[in-house]
């Protein structure tokens, strides 16, 4: 018999994939990167190597600089009416949710208008990131790539990481720190499953927008003036990261803060956007750095300015931000968030200046500490900051100071408050946030897809040997009891008749409502997370399914779910369809028996909503059943036949067996003889 050899054909695809979305993410995204500059060029004389609030100081008059947001921001609101009041997945926070809680989905219209409002809102000077437009560009090809290729829930799980890790990757060309923010925020998990796909999606979308704009590290130009710290200097990180994480948490509160704001004002979506721009125009009167992503602060910043300049930025562009994105525009708060984060470093570094000697290389390398400690703060990401403060920098002698600012402000910003700016987010729609593949899996699993619904019942009004007839044609240990109304009474476990098996006189008069316990129950739509609690008693080895009654009837048993059922499920959900292949330890190929052989046939009509170990006894002789396979969607799925795995009609299965069981159990089998 041959065996499989190689990678299986479905891991292939999800690389394939995952090489597309990153080609395409990354060839999209550059496109919405020159889209923009040649809108800002247009708006306000933009030149890609110059500075915008250079341009806007220029060319725009002070009017023009207080419309132009406003007009911009009430374009970007009128777009966004065109979803006729749908809101569907944007922005990372929105699209974490998407990944983690495997509901919604991406539309290829709604998803276009959302891009466009943000060109609007971006190109006009909104203090918003270009990453959260990228993000969406990638994982809208994800999700497209995704219903054309029919993905399970768990591999359209990983492609639409490999949609966020692009679009970050092509946005920062940073694709170590993209993947990594995937795995970390998004997805909790390092497996190596889940991570190589991920790592060549945000390669190949860095390489495609590398290669296109010609573009290296992003600040790499501004940090020519780095100092290493002396050890004094290097703790005093330490304080920083602590600092940073009282910054986040304000950061984050006051983002929450401006959104609660424009929905008390209860204005139309497009009036509301003016607004913010008008915020945004009024500042950009005197303070155009503001404008934009930022940028070119940071490398201004890094440049070590005075100090009021630091000062007024790290103020107005905090106010910017929420001005833009309290009223609803559309983008990613990360570069905002790291302007603000190298403000706070290098005033830390001014502060610092009064109590040890600071020079100016020193006061610029803390502007990119602070930078990391912000963005750990904020996200709860202490890696990833690491990790693209080096990219973006292109100095790995920022490795002390940085990775013990980014780890103090990732902890105490969580000691204080436990969710970050995207859990945040979905706590804030009442979305429960699991943490990794594996809470993802219990909370994305539902009873109804491991529901069993070959219960066994009886009346409660049966006698005590009907009862015993029962349990004894039934493989299992619960028999469940109905009332007259059907409804669900309670159940009858194996245990509850061994007192009575040795005393005729009770077993005459005892019934079976004289022998019922209560049920433990859960509906079909709770989730395995909900149902897993219910199990912690180790005598319950099932629970109840029910719908509910009419008014004031029991329940009504729709089935039940045992707790090897529920750990079945997990199991192929977290570590995925494992494949088998018949090789002994040593590597060569298994030899059969003489006499036996492979074979696959439909399942029996004798074994038809049977578990694989209730199998009639005489048909078990000499048969073991290796695989179950079914056929969805024109795509054949093998199952381990486990001892619990209930055969279902229009089945085929897989079995080991003798010539002469084969003959009895299918006359005419394709075998695959030894």
């Amino acid at each position: 018999m041959r065996t499989q050899k190689g990678i299986p054909l479905r891991t292939v695809a999800i690389f394939l994939l995952a090489a597309v979305v990153g080609v395409v993410g990354g060839l999209l995204g550059t496109v919405f990167q020159m889209g923009l500059n040649l809108l800002q060029h247009v708006l306000t004389g933009f030149e890609d190597d110059k500075p915008l609030s250079q341009a806007v100081r220029t060319n725009l008059t002070w009017w023009q600089t207080l419309l132009l947001p406003t007009a911009g921001g009430c374009i970007a609101g009128l777009v966004l009416l065109l979803l006729r009041g749908k809101r569907p997945p944007f922005g990372t926070a929105d699209l974490i949710g998407l990944v983690q809680l495997r509901q919604g989905t991406i539309r290829l219209r709604e998803s276009v208008l959302q891009i466009l409002s943000s060109a609007c809102t971006i190109g006009s000077g909104g203090s918003i990131g270009r990453e959260g437009a990228n993000v969406q560009i990638a994982a809208t090809i994800s999700a497209l790539a995704a219903r054309w290729t029919r993905l399970g829930s768990r591999e359209r799980a990983v492609l639409l990481g490999c949609g966020i890790s692009a679009g970050m990757s092509a946005s920062y060309l940073a694709p170590i720190a993209g993947a990594i923010f995937v795995m970390e925020v998004v997805l909790g998990n390092f497996a190596m499953g889940v991570f190589a796909p991920i790592v060549v999606s945000a390669v190949l979308a860095t390489i495609v927008r590398s290669e296109l704009l010609g573009e290296q590290a992003i600040y790499a130009s501004d940090t020519t003036g780095l100092a290493k710290l002396t050890p004094g200097l290097v703790l005093a990180a330490l304080v920083l990261g602590v600092l940073c994480a009282i910054g986040g948490i304000l950061f984050r509160r006051l983002l929450q803060f401006g959104k609660r704001l424009f929905q008390r004002l209860r204005l139309p979506v497009p009036i509301a956007m003016a607004l913010g721009g008008l915020v945004v125009g009024g500042i950009g009167v005197f303070m155009p750095e503001t404008w934009g992503n930022g940028k070119e602060v940071i490398g201004l910043v890094a440049h070590d300015p005075p100090v009021l300049l630091i000062l007024t930025l790290f103020f107005w562009k905090q106010v910017a931000t929420v001005s833009t994105v309290g009223p609803g525009g559309l983008g990613g708060i990360f570069t905002p968030n790291l302007v603000v984060g190298a403000a706070f470093g290098a005033l830390f570094a001014y502060a610092l200046s009064f109590v040890v000697p600071v020079s100016a290389g020193e006061r610029a390398t803390f502007t990119f500490v602070g930078m990391a400690g912000l963005c750990a703060a904020t996200m709860h990401a202490p890696v990833t900051a690491v990790v693209l403060v080096f990219e973006l920098t292109g100095h790995y002698e920022l490795t002390l100071p940085v990775m013990l600012c980014s780890i103090v402000a990732s902890i105490v910003a969580s000691l204080f408050d436990e969710d970050s700016y995207y859990t945040a987010a979905l706590k804030a729609k009442g979305e429960a946030v699991p943490a990794g593949l594996e809470a993802m899996a219990i909370r994305t699993t539902y009873v109804r897809d491991v529901l069993r619904q070959d219960c066994v019942t009886v009346s409660d009004r049966a006698g005590f040997q009907q009862v015993m007839a029962e349990l004894g044609h039934h493989r299992g240990d619960t028999l469940y009891v109905t009332g007259q109304d059907g409804g669900l009474v309670g159940r009858i476990e194996l245990q509850d008749v061994k007192a009575f098996l040795n005393d005729p006189a009770l077993t005459a008069a005892v019934i079976a409502a004289d022998l019922t316990r209560p049920v433990v129950t859960a509906s079909r739509d709770d989730s395995i997370a909900a149902v897993m609690p219910r199990f912690d008693d180790p005598e319950l080895r099932e629970i109840a399914i029910v719908a509910p009654g009419p008014a004031g009837a029991a329940p009504r048993l729709l089935g039940r779910i045992r707790h090897q059922d529920v750990l079945t499920v997990l199991g192929s959900e977290v570590l995925g369809q494992q494949r088998r292949n018949l090789r002994t330890n040593t590597g060569d190929e298994l030899q059969l028996p003489a006499g036996y052989a492979l074979a696959t046939i439909p399942v029996p009509d004798a074994w038809i909503g049977l578990a694989v170990d209730g199998l009639p006894s005489e048909q078990r002789h000499e048969v073991v059943v290796l695989l179950a396979l079914t056929t969805a969607t024109g795509d054949e799925r093998r199952t381990v036949a486990t001892p619990d795995l209930v055969l279902q009609s229009g089945w085929r299965v897989t079995v080991l067996a003798s010539k002469a069981a084969l003959r009895r159990l299918q006359p005419g089998a394709a075998t695959n003889e030894a």
